[in-house]
């Protein structure tokens, strides 16, 4: 019995490998940074896990509310973490990966692989214990939304992949302005 934490850093180093195997030559050494931040997402996941332990909900209209916001917060992260062009955990680097190396759309691969995964967890959860379990409706909400909120976001909010890459590539020391510019904002 694994925790989720442990079970999502073996499943991200998975997910390194099979990116190493997909870039080839393409894969560089920042990739592997990758690594340390799953082990320190795994630990967060653990450690929220048992913060949320007591808490209960039981309206499910709340339930889905709370899916909702969930969904907007990680797709809004998704599409920062992408656009910044940071390093990123593996989930979206491994999508960006498969995205880059066969010219496909960041937010349709996100939807495509997690809903990928949706089917592949709903198809191992029957064949273990012989019905559907840790797989429902939510899931598969979250499969569908949450790329579709980063590919919304890049969509509708361009200048802010431009203030994303202007901040990462912003020099330590502030330039002068020449007078009269203004599209330095």
């Amino acid at each position: 019995p694994l925790s989720l934490g442990t079970f999502t850093v073996i499943f991200s180093l998975l997910l390194v490998f099979l990116q190493l195997l997909i870039l080839r030559k393409n894969f560089k050494l920042e990739h592997a940074l990758q690594i340390p931040i799953s082990i320190l997402f795994g630990w967060f996941i653990d450690l929220t896990m048992a913060m949320m332990d007591g808490l209960v909900m039981e309206q499910y209209v709340v339930k889905f509310l709370f899916l909702l916001l969930g969904c907007v917060i990680l797709g809004v992260g998704v599409y920062t973490e992408v656009a910044a062009d940071v390093a990123m955990l593996p989930g979206e680097s491994f999508v960006r990966a498969v995205s880059s190396t066969w010219k496909k759309e960041f937010g349709a691969t996100k939807i495509c692989f997690d809903v990928s995964m949706t089917v592949i967890a709903g198809a191992m959860s029957l064949f273990y214990t012989h019905r559907l379990e840790g797989v429902r409706e939510g899931t598969i909400v979250a499969a569908l939304l949450v790329g579709f909120i980063a590919r919304l976001i890049g969509r509708r909010a361009p200048f802010l992949k431009r203030l994303l890459a202007a901040d990462a590539a912003a020099p330590t020391q502030p330039a002068a302005v020449p007078a009269g510019r203004t599209d330095w904002v």
